[in-house]
């Protein structure tokens, strides 16, 4: 503080440099800035400065006046374009990194460049310009200064903690990315799944190029050392269907997840626990759905709970019997057909007799996630 002190009149120089006539410095400028002894408020001006340690300053708001020696006024601090070079050579610094506001011309980096050089005698860091981090359906970046900010418990609570460091990992750090908590988050997992596809050899990437730098971002993306075996996949969207239907009861659905090994149900039950906060906290109103009790009828017309009793008999009471999604949705499609009904219309008497909704999961895998018994329970009364 007190070379800055000693080189006032250069600093302000350098700080005026990037500045328009408007906007230039104008009458007596200190580098220095005091929160007052007395109150801790800000609104203090400085007096003056005795060429050796002493500031004298006083306060607007409660009339405070004081003579303070800089080596140990703790409210005592340089101005924010000064500190940060000073830093910067106090320190020691080589590379610092930082956002694109810095890095704009005329912006703090600019002015600490010449700082650092021509008041504190170091030559300044390397730099790399990182870019803002938004939230999703929120405009603006995130900023401290104005409370709107996410923080790791936040965002632990819908993603795993190696999806997270796979949002930075798989981003450069000059390109602007969002945290999502809507709809997004299903891609997001989708994305991170298919890049642990690839590190493990079960699906093929573009080229060799891309495969080197998928596996690197799944390295980076680890929290601690790579798994040893590949882990357990489960889709995020079908991992959230299960847990609707089971009302959250994250056992349940485990205990139906075929060929899960106990070394892999820790990750697992992670993923699990993010996707049922999701969905409770955070999903869109019409991704979620409860399923009807047996015995509560949906109000449908007399042409759709005929074609609804027509899926039930010819498609549901042999559900087990088709060997894909792909075949039931003919199934479903051919019911429409025979009952002379648009197929959109058996599709919202299907999910509103299932959910009470008139969308839903696809009803194909829907119909299959739950499984015969389930749906005839929910069907019979029909």
């Amino acid at each position: 503080m007190r070379r800055a002190l000693e080189m006032r009149e250069h600093l302000k120089t350098i700080l005026d440099k990037y500045r328009d006539e408007d906007h230039k410095i104008q009458g007596e400028w200190w580098p220095v800035s005091v929160f007052c002894s007395n109150c801790n408020r800000d609104t203090t001006d400085i007096d003056g400065w005795d060429g050796e340690w002493g500031l004298s300053y006083h306060c607007e708001t409660c009339g405070f006046k004081e003579k303070g020696d800089i080596r140990t006024l703790k409210g005592a601090k340089l101005l924010w374009r000064v500190d940060w070079p000073m830093r910067w050579a106090y320190e020691k610094v080589d590379f610092e990194p930082a956002g694109k506001d810095h890095h704009s011309q005329g912006g703090s980096f600019d002015t600490s460049k010449h700082v650092v050089e021509e008041v504190y005698g170091r030559k300044p860091p390397v730099t790399f310009r990182y870019d803002f981090i938004g939230i999703k359906g929120s405009p603006g970046k995130m900023s401290s200064s104005k409370g709107k900010v996410v923080d790791l418990q936040d965002l632990l609570r819908v993603y795993q903690p190696e999806i997270v460091r796979y949002l930075f990992a798989g981003t450069r750090p000059n390109t602007e990315f969002v945290i999502s908590f809507d709809l997004d988050v299903i891609k997001i997992y989708e994305d991170y799944d298919r890049t642990e596809r690839i590190y493990w050899g079960v699906e093929k990437a573009k080229n060799k190029e891309v495969e080197a730098l998928e596996r690197r971002i799944y390295e980076l993306s680890q929290v601690g050392k790579t798994p040893e075996e590949m882990p357990y996949h489960i889709p995020f969207r079908h991992l959230c269907n299960l847990l609707q239907i089971h009302l959250g009861n994250i056992e349940a659905v485990l205990s139906l997840l075929p060929g899960l090994k106990p070394s892999q149900e820790a990750r697992v039950r992670r993923r699990a626990q993010c996707a049922w906060y999701w969905i409770t906290e955070c999903a869109p109103e019409d991704f979620r759905f409860f399923l009807r009790k047996p015995g509560e009828l949906a109000a449908l017309s007399e042409e759709e709970t005929n074609a609804l009793r027509r899926l039930r008999d010819e498609v549901i009471e042999r559900l087990d019997a088709y060997d894909s999604e792909n075949e039931i949705a003919e199934a479903i499609y051919a019911v429409a057909q025979a009952s002379n009904i648009e197929p959109k219309k058996l599709f919202i008497a299907a999910y509103q007799a299932l959910i009470g909704k008139d969308q839903g999961p696809r009803l194909a895998g829907f119909l299959r996630t739950l499984g015969k018994e389930k749906v005839l329970s929910i069907l019979k009364p029909y």
